[in-house]
């Protein structure tokens, strides 16, 4: 009686282990699958303040993803008009309101990809 006992409990530690070890490897193959992460991801506004602001105004963009350089990127306010850019940092953007904008959105363009616009209007 005790023999089969412990025959039965090796054979539940035995498939216990197998189930075990198959998750690991079954685990380990879905993740050699998944697509590489993008290396230029796409920029992501949180949010602008003040989002009530006169032409001339200096305007902080705060978000993820921005890049530590501004070469080559650029801040578009509506009807495309490029904003001057004080400072660029990957979370945090200073940009001056540009003569000519009017109230709609706001899009952080980088080296490889642009954000969704953010809503900004213009005090006139």
């Amino acid at each position: 009686m005790q023999k089969m006992m412990r025959s039965k409990r090796v054979g539940v530690i035995i498939g216990l282990l197998a189930f075990w070890v198959s998750l690991f490897f079954i685990g380990l193959s879905l993740a050699q699958d998944k697509p590489e992460t993008s290396p230029c991801p796409k920029p992501y506004i949180k949010l602008i303040k003040p989002k009530l602001a006169k032409v001339g105004q200096q305007v902080t963009i705060r978000g993820r993803r921005f890049g530590n350089e501004e070469q080559g990127c650029e801040v578009i306010f509506q009807p495309g008009l490029n904003a001057k850019i004080i400072s660029w940092r990957n979370s945090r953007i200073e940009v001056v309101v540009p003569s000519g904008v009017k109230t709609g959105k706001v899009v952080v363009k980088t080296k490889c990809s642009e954000s969704t616009g953010e809503f900004f209007k213009v005090a006139e």
